[in-house]
C-alpha cells in the first residue's frame, strides 16, 4: 500500500520518514523506532508549515541523520491557495535540484522531495545547530553584511547569462503589485498609523506609477532574487565565516533585478537605528562582492538607481498582504507593524522618491 504524503504536521508518521530517508539514500540498514515532532518557525513562514522531526533507529547508521526538518504545505487555506498560485513548492524544490549544487554559498541539503499534488513537501538537513534569525528584534550591521555578500556570491553565477535563461520555470515576478491602487485606501486606514508621514506621501504617489515601475524593473539586467529576503528567511553561523549566514526558504525566487534583495533586506529587517545613514554602504558591499564574483558593466550609479526602484517595489508588499493581517494578534501583528515601519521610512532616508518620473 503507498504510504501517504502529508498534508499536515500530525500526518508525518514513522513510515513516511523512513521511506523518505531509504528513497533519499540516506538510510540503508537501520530502521525507525519512534519519531518526536515539534512544529518550528510559527509565525514566521507563511507559504510552509515546518516541522523539526527527531528520530530513534534500531541499529547505529552512520549515513543517517538523526534529526531532519520536514516542510509541507500551510495550515492557512489562504496562504496555501497564494503557494499554490505561484508554484511556491515546485519553485524551491526546482531551486534546490538544479541551482544549488551551482553556488558557492552554504544551503541546507535536501534528503527528498514530494512534488505532486496536493502534498507537497520536503525532508532537509536540520540546522537548528544554527541561529534564527527574528525579523521583529531586527538585525545587525554585520549581520546585514555578511548577508549581502552570501547574496552576491549566488547573483553573480547567473547575471544576466545563459544559465538564468535556462532557468525558464522561475518566473520573471511574483504579481505582488497588481492590486496595490485597490488595496492601499484599507492599507492606510488598518495600518498607515505605524508609517512614516513622508513615506505616506511616497505611497500614495506610487499609485498610478506601479506599472512604471514594474516595467522599468523588467528592463533591468537580471539574476536570481529570492523575493522574500527578510530575517526570518535566514540562519547565523560564525561572524565572517563561510557558513555565517544561510538564506533559506527560496519559495518565491525570480528571475528579476538582483538589487531588489538588497532593497528588501535592509528595508524590512535591519534596525532603523543602525541603518540610517549607512544604506549605501550596504549596497556598495553588496556591489563589491558582485564584482569579486566577476559581475561586469555593472556601474554604482546603476546600483544605486535599482536599489532605489527596488526599495519602492517592496512597499507593495505590505500593501498586497495587509489584509491577511488585519484583526491578527500576538507575533503576527508585531510582525506587520515593524515591516510598515521600517520599509516606509526606508525610502525616506535613501531618497528613493528621486527615481520617480516627475
Amino acid at each position: 500500500m503507498k504510504i501517504q504524503n502529508p498534508l499536515h504536521p500530525e500526518q508525518i508518521t514513522v513510515e513516511w520518514i523512513t521511506d523518505a530517508l531509504r528513497e533519499g539514500g540516506v538510510l540503508k540498514e537501520a530502521s525507525l523506532k519512534r519519531i518526536e515532532k515539534n512544529i518550528i518557525g510559527e509565525g514566521k513562514g507563511f507559504l510552509s508549515s515546518v516541522v523539526r522531526v527527531r528520530i530513534e533507529y534500531d541499529i547505529d547508521d552512520k549515513d543517517a541523520p538523526r534529526s531532519v526538518v520536514v516542510k509541507i504545505e500551510p495550515e492557512s487555506d489562504e496562504f496555501r491557495g497564494f503557494g499554490d498560485e505561484l508554484n511556491a513548492f515546485q519553485r524551491e524544490i526546482r531551486f534546490y535540484r538544479e541551482v544549488a549544487r551551482n553556488v558557492p554559498i552554504r544551503l541546507p541539503i535536501v534528503y527528498f522531495t514530494v512534488d505532486e499534488p496536493p502534498a507537497y513537501s520536503m525532508v532537509m538537513e536540520d540546522l537548528s545547530s544554527y541561529t534564527p534569525g527574528d525579523q521583529i528584534i531586527g538585525m545587525h550591521e554585520d549581520q546585514v553584511m555578511d548577508t549581502v555578500k552570501a547574496l552576491a556570491r549566488l547573483q553573480a553565477r547567473y547575471w544576466n547569462n545563459e544559465a538564468l535563461e535556462k532557468l525558464k520555470w522561475m518566473p520573471t515576478t511574483n504579481k505582488i503589485s497588481f492590486d496595490y491602487e485597490q488595496k492601499w485606501g484599507s492599507f492606510v486606514n488598518h495600518f498607515g498609523s505605524f508609517v512614516d508621514k513622508r513615506g505616506l506621501k511616497i505611497g500614495e504617489r506610487l499609485g498610478p506609477l506601479i506599472s512604471w515601475i514594474e516595467e522599468e524593473i523588467d528592463s533591468r539586467p537580471k539574476t536570481i532574487v529570492h523575493s522574500d529576503l527578510r530575517e526570518d528567511n535566514l540562519l547565523f553561523g560564525s561572524p565572517h565565516s563561510e557558513d555565517a549566514v544561510l538564506i533559506l526558504d527560496w519559495q518565491l525566487a525570480i528571475r528579476s533585478m538582483g538589487a531588489f534583495d538588497v532593497a528588501r533586506l535592509i528595508g524590512g529587517s535591519e534596525l532603523p537605528r543602525e541603518r540610517k545613514g549607512h544604506q549605501f554602504e550596504v549596497l556598495r558591499c553588496w556591489l563589491d562582492s558582485l564584482v569579486k564574483e566577476g559581475v561586469r558593466n555593472y556601474s554604482w550609479e546603476e546600483a544605486v538607481y535599482d536599489f532605489r526602484l527596488g526599495s519602492l517595489a517592496l512597499l507593495s508588499y505590505p500593501v498586497h498582504f495587509h489584509v491577511s493581517f488585519i484583526g491578527s494578534e500576538g507575533r503576527s501583528m508585531e510582525l506587520a507593524k515593524v515591516i510598515c515601519r521600517r520599509v516606509f521610512s526606508s525610502v525616506v532616508e535613501i531618497d528613493a522618491e528621486s527615481v520617480l518620473p516627475k
